[in-house]
């Protein structure tokens, strides 16, 4: 289908707004990269500010879920959808690999929220709310599923926002150094030690259980 002219000012706008800077992309630009008449103003008869461009943009892109639409069926088993015949460490590095494809999707998003000061506010809630929630509660989802019987002891929460935080890290550190780790440790390396460490903290807890048991 061929995107509506909104659709491509808000794809061109967040590729702009990734690759230069909000403050430093003009509407002009948006204009002429959309293919519409740089400078005449046409922007303005889908959005009424480039602020609101930014935020109906981001909405938008974050609101494509592609790979995590399964993982938020209601009641859906999350670990089981992943790899039903793997292992743990199987079905945690698929959850890894999403998420860092997830990443990728959100690339101009990503680079906006991290590089960029002159963001409009509320766009952090923005993404605070459709993006950030949605990752905690799917990761969060995996481990108290992996977990089993120890899930009320242990604080998988805060666990969730470790691997969330390992996956931005590893994109970012990546996407800075123009797409390869400077540590030469490529994506399934690193999203297989990930899981392993997810595993251990896992494994722990089921011997603290076992041990108060």
């Amino acid at each position: 289908m061929t995107p509506s002219t909104r659709e491509r000012i808000m794809t061109e706008a967040l590729r702009l707004f990734g690759e230069q800077g909000f403050a430093k992309t003009s509407v002009a630009q948006i204009e002429q990269a959309a293919g519409l008449s740089s400078g005449a103003g046409g922007l303005y008869r889908h959005f009424r500010s480039k602020d609101e461009l930014l935020v109906e943009a981001v909405s938008a892109r974050l609101s494509e879920r592609g790979a995590w639409e399964p993982l938020l069926a209601p009641n859906a088993s999350i670990a089981a959808a992943l790899a039903p015949s793997g292992s743990t460490v199987d079905k945690l590095t698929a959850l890894c690999r999403i998420g860092l494809a997830r990443m990728d999707h959100d690339r101009d998003v990503s680079r906006i929220l991290m590089r960029d000061n002159s963001i409009p506010e509320g766009l952090l809630e923005v993404f605070r709310q459709q993006e950030y929630a949605t990752v905690m509660r799917v990761i969060t989802g995996v481990l108290t599923e992996a977990a089993g019987s120890t899930r009320r002891e242990q604080d998988w929460e805060a666990t969730a926002a470790v691997v969330a935080g390992a996956i931005a890290h590893y994109w970012l550190i990546r996407d800075i150094f123009d797409g390869a780790h400077p540590a030469d440790v490529d994506p399934e390396r690193y999203l297989r030690a990930t899981a392993e460490m997810i595993a251990a903290r896992l494994d722990r807890a089921d011997h603290e259980e076992q041990d108060r048991g």
